[in-house]
């Protein structure tokens, strides 16, 4: 630990209250081992504490999540738990394991919202992504036990190469089961996704093609849905959406995705992303992260919240100080002298490390960067 003094408060944070998962998805920004892996897990003690230094930190708003967090026996607990605090709460799951007894449940805590995956229209794609025959079959009974009950629902689509042909009738089904908000999540170069990158990562003039359509059919009020995208970058124009818009002269349609009361405000010469800055990831052994797409990498761990306080994490991390204090200028490999470099903000730095294994690299997903 090395101390930086104090730090603005983070926002929100990402809590793996199991590293565990039930489903085996190519794409695992967080390598998720089997449901029989020998790992161990936060006890429902150290969580509660976790909790309270959130709070504690000011946080705003927590996500649960794994692995796949309704693997816990005591997750409802958990939830429970979430209640008595200030924070707002809400859950990534694959709704696999939500019976009707376990949705009555839910509904009897605080949680805003279960964000749901659902890769595709139907059980051959979903399937096939989700790396489980079956899954498609009780993720939707799984919806329809938790919209019994008036539980919030987002279906969260996970894009890569394996359902991109089926995105918009992907979306027409989910709001097809009474959803009205969807997330499309871009593929980081973390995880599992690292190791198959070439089978599940889209390839840059494919997602260009998907952008410009979704771009036209939510200009046009055509989408069936409140559909956003969440690139890994955080400016105002990342370049997963920005550098396609600008190939075809539509630079300005990047307004149609990007929230411009809802950006970070970055300081004069550093990276446009948030990791350490406004937000943290804890995982399922309670080690400490800038988010939630660095858990995979060891080496960007800023400490352990069973070792330490998470208030001091914050202000002293080794990492979190070279996350805050690192500078665009000062980026490695062909981002240095690309023109766009003050507009895009550097890319994802996770996805830099994962591939390139320095912070200050290129995030070399990038067509020009490449």
């Amino acid at each position: 630990m090395m101390s930086t003094g104090h730090y603005r408060r983070p926002y929100y944070a990402d809590v793996q209250v199991t590293s565990r998962c039930n489903l085996k998805c190519d794409f695992c920004s967080a390598s998720a081992p089997g449901i029989h892996s020998n790992v161990n897990q936060l006890k429902i003690e150290d969580i509660n504490r976790i909790f309270k230094e959130l709070d504690e930190l000011g946080i705003l708003r927590v996500s649960l999540e794994g692995g796949e967090p309704f693997l816990r026996n005591d997750f409802l607990d958990i939830m429970k738990l979430a209640d008595i605090y200030d924070f707002e709460y809400y859950v990534n799951t694959n709704a696999t394991l939500i019976n009707k007894k376990m949705a009555k449940e839910i509904s009897r805590t605080s949680v805003r919202k279960l964000c749901i995956s659902i890769d595709g229209p139907n059980e051959t794609i979903h399937d096939i992504c989700r790396g489980q025959k079956g899954a498609f079959e009780k993720t939707i009974d799984a919806i329809k036990n938790l919209q019994e009950y008036n539980i919030n629902i987002d279906g969260i689509i996970t894009l890569s190469r394996l359902n991109v042909n089926c995105l918009i009738e992907t979306i027409e089904f989910i709001s097809s089961l009474g959803i009205s908000n969807v997330a499309i999540m871009l593929l980081a170069s973390v995880g599992y996704a690292s190791n198959n990158f070439s089978q599940v990562y889209l390839p840059f003039d494919e997602w260009s093609h998907t952008l410009l359509t979704l771009t036209d059919l939510k200009k046009s009020n055509l989408l069936t849905a409140d559909v956003r995208i969440v690139s890994t970058g955080e400016s105002k124009c990342p370049w997963e959406l920005y550098l396609p818009l600008l190939k075809n002269n539509r630079q300005d349609d990047i307004d149609s995705w990007i929230r411009q009361d809802s950006l970070t405000n970055f300081s004069e010469g550093e990276f446009f992303c948030t990791a350490g800055k406004d937000n943290l990831a804890i995982d399922g052994a309670g080690n400490v992260y800038g988010c939630s797409l660095m858990v995979s990498e060891p080496g960007l761990r800023a400490g352990n919240v069973l070792k330490e306080g998470l208030i001091d994490i914050w202000d002293k991390s080794v990492v979190f100080n070279e996350l805050r204090s690192n500078q665009r200028s000062d980026v490695k490999g062909a981002c240095a002298s690309c023109e766009l470099l003050n507009t895009c903000g550097g890319g994802c730095r996770a996805c830099a490390f994962a591939l390139n294994k320095d912070l200050l690299y290129s995030d070399t997903r990038c067509p020009i960067a490449q």
